[in-house]
């Protein structure tokens, strides 16, 4: 009687041993897919409706750079070939002043704490109800991520670290993205409290119910630049329009570093122009 109980035991804690891993494992799936809808590529996916392409695989150096992205995932790629894409260099003396350019009003929130790294940047995902008004339309702030060194160059000059954070038409889905540039100097303050969190291997990922607000890491002036432009990773949907910040923020070498080790050098090369206008606020 007494071996018939304890068989039963045994069988009822591996069943519940077996039920309770396949759950942790579905709930880390399940948060694994709300992070990644948030990713460029998804995005991109959504605004198309077409199936997704995370089967795809892309890196920033080899067989699979750069060069060849538009030829990686059949025909999902292609507008990585095209004649609109991002990033650019600012050749600051071809910007035209444009004064019906409005400036940027931002409705930011504070957000909890989401950290995911993708493997080839770290995705902060923010909070549903922060917006940006960009030339007049509203946007609704989805994630910021970041870039080693940064993307867009100006005047030929590279910085360190480029931010950028992505915002989205609820309507259309079109895209508009703030790019910040980082410049190596004082410790950053909003950047400090994550630098202990940061996920380090590909599909980590970090939350926390702390509090940051956006608006604590970004310059006091928010003139920019702006033009028509794509996506920085696959696909490169020319889906974006992009507000490229002229005063830059400070991080100190070592969180520089720091996020250098983690992500790499991940920026695509700069891109061809092909006639499009740079424009300013300011």
């Amino acid at each position: 009687m007494k071996t018939n109980i304890l068989k039963y035991a045994l069988v009822f804690g591996l069943l519940s041993i077996f039920t309770s891993c396949e759950n942790q494992q579905i709930d880390t799936q399940d948060q694994n897919q709300e992070v990644l809808k948030y990713d460029e590529t998804s995005l991109s996916d959504a605004y198309f409706g077409r199936k997704s392409s995370s089967g795809c695989h892309f890196e920033y150096e080899g067989s699979s750079g750069p060069e060849f992205w538009a030829d990686l995932c059949g025909d999902d790629w292609k507008d990585c070939g095209g004649n609109s894409q991002s990033p650019i260099n600012i050749i600051t003396d071809a910007v035209l002043e444009d004064e019906s350019i409005n400036n940027i009003n931002t409705n930011y929130t504070i957000s909890s704490t989401n950290i995911f790294n993708n493997g080839h940047t770290i995705q902060f995902n923010y909070d549903a109800g922060s917006s940006a008004s960009l030339n007049n339309i509203d946007y609704n702030l989805l994630q910021f991520h970041f870039h080693t060194g940064s993307e867009h160059t100006v005047d030929g000059v590279r910085y360190p670290m480029e931010m950028h954070l992505v915002h989205q038409d609820p309507i259309t889905k079109l895209l508009a993205v703030v790019g910040v540039f980082f410049k190596e100097g004082n410790r950053n303050l909003l950047l400090n409290q994550f630098m202990n969190n940061l996920p380090e291997y590909e599909d980590d990922h970090y939350t926390s119910s702390q509090k940051y607000h956006i608006k604590d890491i970004l310059p006091g002036d928010m003139d920019f630049y702006t033009y028509s432009g794509s996506l920085t990773t696959p696909a490169c949907s020319e889906i974006v329009t992009w507000y490229i910040i002229k005063e830059t923020i400070e991080a100190s070498h070592e969180q520089l570093e720091r996020f250098e080790h983690i992500m790499h050098k991940n920026f695509r090369p700069i891109q061809t122009l092909s006639g499009r206008i740079v424009s300013t606020n300011d």
